[in-house]
């Protein structure tokens, strides 16, 4: 039996590789903001310092979730083969299409 590239993990190492440059943008953006805001060159005073808090506890809270996001893709890569039969990825392939 001929064995094709299996798309459904090509389509997750493409997500994979998507989520993390996204993340990784996201993450910069708000390190930037974070060191703009913790050296007093954007804003002073109490309010400042609660915005510059919740940014902190936002950082955190992107890290942790993005943490669980990558674990699940990887999860969901380790269950799919590289390579699969040609009828297997015709069958993935019509279900991500919406036509199976």
């Amino acid at each position: 039996m001929a064995e094709t590239a299996n798309p459904m993990h090509t389509a997750l190492l493409d997500l994979q590789r998507r989520i993390r440059t996204e993340l990784h943008v996201i993450e910069q953006t708000l390190a930037k903001a974070d060191k703009h805001m913790g050296g007093g060159m954007v804003w002073l005073g109490p309010e400042a310092r609660r915005w510059r808090d919740d940014l902190g506890l936002r950082r955190t809270q992107l890290r942790r979730a993005s943490d669980r996001v990558e674990r699940a893709i990887d999860d969901a890569l380790a269950g799919q083969p590289v390579r699969v039969p040609e009828a297997t990825a015709d069958a993935y392939r019509r279900q991500r299409s919406g036509r199976l």
